[in-house]
């Protein structure tokens, strides 16, 4: 720390080279990068908010999940919506062969993903939806009971296309032996260290072949809610699609896909893998094997540990099949969502009660105030959105924003919650 503080403080104060007291420093710097934190830290709470349905569904109170055909043909792959002639690869990629730049669905591979999806949607829409589900098999027998109006009933049906592709092979790795020198300092080790980097990266060293498997899978649905009397459209077709992509071994930056389509696919279908196995199933899983080891090594969890483990062709259709299902779900019924938001400072104590999570009494203070600044119609309008009541919100949002136009927090508050 010596080293480091002594200059940083003589820059600043040329006449105190000398006698420097690093230790009263080092408190000063600590001190000074609490308070930057502070300073820097906003007051935002995470809301699991309830969103409207994007699509207006009308008298429907059943849903029966019916057929889910498997079809051939083409599907579309993220990036490669432009232009042939916008298409062309770059020095900069670093495709490998074969190159694949579609992918087709084979009916041999989506063996099971119909079943999969279904399982999916019914579980789905069981959490969340207003719906009551009948005949979730898909079969047109198995009712029991009395049957609904048919016109209360809508009948979901999906189009399913299915590709995945495994390729393993190896690709000339460059190496570069370092010889380390127990004597040699520290400085001299991390130089050493970042030639022999800097000398792989360039390909300037020995070529040695080395393996990889690369994993790459899409899905594409598209789904069809009609209405059971008639036949008609209960909302128009709608194809959702989602993607994987993930190499293991070899070099990190070489693919099969093109650039812009493995980046696509990256950034837009697998940002939150990492945070795809909640807390709460490790902690379930971490009893498990406490409580019954023999299950817990059965179930292979303890080979598991890493979301870099290569997944089975069977995880990876249930993983594909739940992003689908999330998605079109959304559509039609009412889903939850975590959102960082913003309490402003309004009224301390419905302030409190906000970051609290206590949304139906910060509603009920801040009603009962005689006046309620921009900032207090903001928070009533978080407090109603928490809970679910849109209108609600909206209406107070566009009462904070005659109060402060110039908010932006307000005005991101008016746009989000106007469909």
């Amino acid at each position: 720390m010596k080293l480091i503080s002594s200059p940083i403080l003589c820059c600043f104060f040329p006449e105190k080279r000398k006698g420097v007291n690093a230790s009263k420093f080092r408190t000063l710097i600590i001190l000074c990068f609490f308070a930057i934190l502070q300073n820097a830290c906003t007051a935002k709470v995470n809301f699991q908010i309830e969103r409207p349905p994007v699509q207006l569904v009308k008298g429907i109170n059943y849903i029966e999940v019916g057929n889910f055909q498997i079809v051939s043909g083409q599907i579309i792959l993220p990036g490669t919506t432009v232009s042939k002639s916008k298409l062309g690869f770059t020095r900069d990629d670093k495709i490998l062969k074969p190159t694949i730049s579609k992918l087709t669905s084979n009916k041999s591979q989506a063996h099971q993903i119909a079943d999969l999806l279904r399982a999916a949607l019914v579980h789905e829409l069981s959490l969340q939806s207003p719906y009551r589900l009948i005949n979730t098999t898909g079969k047109k027998t198995g009712f029991s009971g009395v049957l609904p109006d048919a016109t209360e009933v809508a009948i979901l049906n999906g189009k399913v296309k299915y590709s995945e592709q495994i390729i393993e092979s190896e690709e000339a790795l460059s190496y570069f032996t370092n010889i380390k020198n127990k004597g040699a300092t520290l400085e001299q080790s991390l130089l050493a260290s970042a030639i022999s980097m800097g000398a792989e990266s360039s390909g300037t060293g020995f070529l040695i072949a080395t393996p990889y498997v690369e994993q790459i899978a899409a899905l594409e649905v598209e789904f069809s809610l009609l209405r059971k009397s008639d036949g008609s459209y209960v909302i128009p077709p709608q194809s959702f699609r989602t993607y994987f992509v993930r190499k293991w071994g070899g070099a990190p930056e070489t693919s099969h896909l093109p650039g812009k389509i493995k980046n696509a696919i990256l950034n837009n279908y697998q940002q939150d893998e990492d945070l795809s196995e909640s807390l709460l199933s490790r902690i379930d899983r971490a009893g498990l094997s406490f409580t019954n080891p023999t299950e817990y090594f059965a179930r292979g969890f303890n080979l598991r540990q890493n979301v870099q483990v290569p997944q089975t062709s069977l995880e990876l259709k249930i993983r594909l099949g739940r992003q689908v299902a999330r998605e079109y779900v959304k559509q039609i019924s009412p889903y939850h969502e975590t959102a960082e938001l913003l309490v402003q400072d309004g009224n301390s104590i419905a302030a409190t009660l906000i970051r609290g999570n206590a949304y139906q009494e910060a509603v009920s203070f801040l009603q009962g105030l005689d006046e309620r600044s921009a900032a207090d119609e903001y928070n009533l309008g978080l407090s109603f959105e928490a809970g679910g009541k849109i209108s609600q919100a909206r209406k107070h949002y566009e009462l904070a924003l005659k109060k402060d136009g110039n908010n932006e927090e307000i005005k991101a508050a008016v746009k989000r919650t106007q469909n």
